[in-house]
């Protein structure tokens, strides 16, 4: 897939109103975007870009320029509007979408869902309808054309807030062609590895204490698994995607 056309779009903010500059915060002497950078340019050095909104930017575009990764300034509430700019400007046909508080997604999450969406006929591949895999690990690949659809038809400021919001709630409407993977094992409700509260980052920090930042998907469930104290860290947020509840995703 190395000469396909396609990027890894991150969308970043400093602004979260439940963790405030979360992605700037430090694991082992390292921000989080750094750390989830440094795991992304193994596999896709020349295919990731960084989509921040132009009020807030200068200390990750700073972050970028050390790690010699590309990034785009846009519109800070519309992130909708963000990505499909960022996409025209740099020629890409295809965008994987990827939250920077996903920061240990694993590659080969990422390389499965891109298998899926060249080998198929869609326009939108993701593993979250339904979930199944880790929290933490989302990952939404859909084509120029779907990205430019979605923009159009999408009003609310919600669903420009949320990107694929409005894809996800019109599934039934055959109006985009969906395709969903799933992890082997369901553990959506059992780990969370994502970043949204300060005890997601306690999660991080015990996940990467003397370790490597390279942990695949499988070594880090077996981190859980062997340190059951590690996930009742962050237990009560398990599960907890209040957006979706909210408007009927």
């Amino acid at each position: 897939m190395g000469n396909k056309n396609y990027a890894i779009i991150i969308q970043a903010r400093l602004d979260s109103k439940r963790f405030p500059r979360k992605i700037l915060k430090k694991v082992n002497n390292k921000e989080i975007l750094t750390i989830m950078l440094e795991r992304l340019k193994k596999k896709f050095k020349k295919k990731i870009i960084v989509a921040v909104s132009r009020e807030n930017y200068k200390e990750i575009s700073n972050i970028c320029k050390k790690h010699k990764i590309k990034f785009f300034l846009g519109n800070k509430n519309n992130v909708l509007e963000r990505y499909y700019k960022c996409a025209i400007k740099n020629k890409i046909k295809t965008i994987v979408r990827i939250p920077s508080d996903c920061p240990l997604i694993d590659l080969n999450i990422i390389n499965k869902g891109l298998k899926k969406f060249f080998s198929n006929r869609v326009d939108y591949v993701s593993n979250l309808l339904p979930r199944s895999y880790i929290d933490g690990n989302d990952v939404e690949i859909f084509s120029i054309k779907c990205l430019k659809k979605i923009n159009k038809l999408a009003r609310s400021k919600f669903d420009k807030e949320h990107v694929t919001t409005y894809l996800q709630r019109n599934k039934s409407k055959r109006i985009f062609k969906i395709l969903n993977f799933k992890a082997p094992i369901d553990l959506s409700l059992k780990y969370r590895l994502t970043l949204d509260y300060k005890e997601d980052l306690v999660v991080i920090k015990r996940i990467l204490k003397n370790r490597n930042i390279f942990l695949n998907y499988r070594s880090i469930e077996s981190i859980f698994k062997k340190n059951p104290d590690i996930s009742r860290i962050n237990d009560k947020y398990i599960g907890k995607m209040w957006y979706q509840k909210k408007n009927n995703l």
